[in-house]
């Protein structure tokens, strides 16, 4: 009937209306289930819970990713990591003359879609059946006995497989694949039966975590990277390598039980090493809630840590440092250890980023990088800032590739003005720092940039190759307020 219809959802994506592809995170861990060939985006914990499943004992995945949303975080690239040995459910389907036309394949190795015959109560399972009798037929799947997805009539075994394969629900079970030469065939009814054959599989070493790290390829952009369920040095260096080639940063923890001294000890091997501004130590664990009231659980302060660098960036910008009043917690309970003044200063000396319990709340205290150059990098946030500038700037200028060099410089001055478009914003949110001199009057904007016939003599320009030099003053982070101050008598002056 005519008037206004109103209908309401709940929203399951990010709480931002902001968000910056700088803020997200890129993470790695075990899971029970779901795809290891690909990083997933998950836009939330109930996402990532249908695509990887629920809490298990052995990772601390899945709480690392109900943090980093709890937390305010908006966006995370996962990588299931599995170990040797491990194998994927399949099931198969026939003609009416009993011959394999169609195998159903579940998205992922590992037992979970391995399913229960009778009772039907887990994994996967499927159903065949035929609307009208030899002319047409159609394909439902099951998990835990609940009906996730159908391809509708279908009348060959192509169109089905073409279906379940483009479909972005189904390709959070399965896959499907044609036996030749049935493809124009119809299947036969099938009463629901399960998929078999799933393996976990042993504990993933620390060569398959580097595999999988590198399946987080440069064109998903910048971001921060964590692997919550494997710190070893081993891990980390190739973390840490995969950021400076990727322009990223890497959020490194300590072992539980770790002491402060510890920590201090850890900082120091990355300090003076390759690579060091693009990683950045934090310290503690953290105790986050349970399902169960009253109970928590400690784990690594990953999650934590990218959730505020994200609210970070999607509020303000890549300058913006995840620690502070920014960084109060809304989720974490508390902290592994805790970290009075004393030892957070000890800490901060040490480039370790203490968790520490303010105001009754959990903060993030502390900003450094563990670069050995702290003239240059002392803080996160200036490696941060030029991640942003290198990769705005190769998407920017790859539009400009195979234009023609001319006498006018046309290309020099479209290169110059596109570099400026993309710091000019930087300085006006102050992620630059301008200059002034005595006077007060400007020497420059926090940036410079150069393409010219300088810089691009013609022996260079008749090789294809065209040159720009930028120059950026990051701008640093006040992480202490020194205030002085004086009690006067009643005959003396206030100063």
């Amino acid at each position: 009937m005519p008037g206004v219809v109103i209908s309401t959802a709940v929203r399951t994506g990010p709480s931002s209306a902001t968000v910056r592809e700088s803020s997200q995170l890129f993470v790695l861990g075990t899971a029970s289930k779901g795809t290891s060939t690909a990083p997933v985006m998950i836009e939330s914990l109930a996402e990532f819970e249908n695509m990887f499943g629920d809490f298990i004992s052995t990772s601390y995945l899945h709480p690392t990713v109900e943090t980093f949303f709890e937390e305010g975080g908006t966006v995370c690239q996962v990588k299931r990591v599995v170990g040797t040995g491990a194998t994927t459910a399949v099931k198969t389907l026939t003609t009416g003359s009993a011959s394999v036309a169609m195998t159903l394949t579940a998205n992922g190795s590992g037992v979970w879609a391995n399913g229960t015959a009778v009772t039907f109560a887990a994994g996967l399972s499927v159903i065949v059946t035929q609307p009208s009798a030899g002319v047409n037929f159609a394909i439902q799947i099951l998990e835990n006995n609940v009906a996730v997805y159908s391809t509708g009539t279908c009348t060959s075994v192509n169109q089905a497989v073409g279906r379940i394969n483009t479909s972005s629900i189904a390709a959070k079970y399965v896959t499907a694949t044609v036996t030749s030469p049935y493809g124009a065939t119809i299947l036969n009814t099938l009463a629901q039966a399960v998929f078999a054959g799933g393996v976990d599989g042993s504990a993933p070493t620390d060569a398959q975590f580097i595999t999988a790290l590198a399946t987080f390829n440069g064109a998903l952009g910048t971001g921060a990277v964590a692997s919550p369920d494997n710190n070893t040095s081993t891990v980390e260096a190739a973390i840490v390598a995969h950021c400076n080639t990727n322009s990223r940063i890497a959020i490194l923890h300590t072992d539980l039980g770790t002491s402060s001294a510890g920590a201090i000890a850890k900082a120091l091997t990355f300090q003076g090493g390759d690579n060091a501004e693009h990683c950045a130590l934090y310290y503690p664990w953290i105790t986050v809630p349970t399902g169960v009231a009253g109970i928590t659980r400690t784990i690594p302060p990953d999650g934590y840590v990218a959730a505020k660098r994200a609210l970070a960036h999607n509020q303000t910008g890549s300058h913006v440092p995840a620690a502070g009043l920014l960084s109060a917690s809304r989720f974490v309970t508390g902290t592994e250890v805790d970290i009075d003044k004393s030892a957070g200063d000890l800490l901060d000396i040490g480039a370790v980023n203490a968790i520490r319990v303010i105001q009754n709340t959990v903060r993030i205290y502390g900003a450094r990088s563990l670069s050995a150059d702290i003239e240059n990098f002392r803080y996160i946030t200036s490696q941060d800032t030029v991640n942003h500038i290198v990769v705005e700037s190769a998407r920017s200028l790859e539009d400009l590739v195979f234009s023609s060099i001319d006498g006018r410089n046309t290309i020099f001055s479209a290169i110059e003005s596109r570099l400026i478009a993309i710091l000019a914003p930087l300085r006006d949110i102050g992620a630059l720092y301008e200059a002034y001199d005595a006077n007060g009057k400007k020497i420059d904007p926090g940036y410079t940039v150069r393409c010219d016939a300088k810089l691009n003599p013609t022996s260079q320009l008749a090789e294809g190759t065209i040159k720009a030099k930028v120059g950026v003053r990051t701008s640093t982070v006040g992480d202490k307020i020194e205030v002085d101050i004086v009690k006067s008598n009643l005959t003396a002056s206030v100063v």
